[in-house]
């Protein structure tokens, strides 16, 4: 049986958050008259296929390995940056700051989640405790 590393694993998991947003559009009662999930957040086929895209390729580098799966949050990082800064600055004449505020708390959240992964998730240390050369 293969063991997947941490990093994999973490890759998986966001596997399951973007196909799970994805597939959220399909269950009635999410979505309001306005095409808006939970009110809040428009989906259009543009969005839709990038939560799509964004969960099959976390699910195709986990499965590669963890140099795959470390290069998908390194994107996605730097992907969903790009989003919330263009978006939050884009509208910010066109909807409430806290609506704003809002929209893009989660992908600012996901966005510094990535990094945080990218940068520290299977990362060896510099240095290994005085017990472990003993043992």
């Amino acid at each position: 049986m293969r063991r997947f590393t941490t990093i994999q694993k973490c890759g998986f998991g966001f596997a399951l958050l973007f196909l799970a947003v994805y597939a959220l559009d399909f269950v009635p009662g999410v979505m309001d008259a306005n095409g808006k999930m939970f009110g809040l957040f428009s989906m259009t086929t543009f969005v839709d296929v990038g939560h799509l895209g964004l969960g099959t390729l976390a699910l195709i580098c986990a499965f590669i390995g963890p140099r795959a799966a470390r290069v998908y949050f390194w994107f996605l990082g730097f992907f969903y940056a790009a989003d919330v800064i263009t978006y939050f600055v884009t509208h910010l004449h066109t909807l409430p700051l806290i609506k704003n505020v809002l929209v893009n708390g989660p992908h600012l959240v996901v966005s510094i989640a990535a990094f945080l992964i990218a940068v520290n998730v299977g990362k060896r240390t510099a240095y290994a405790p005085a017990d472990a050369a003993i043992a």
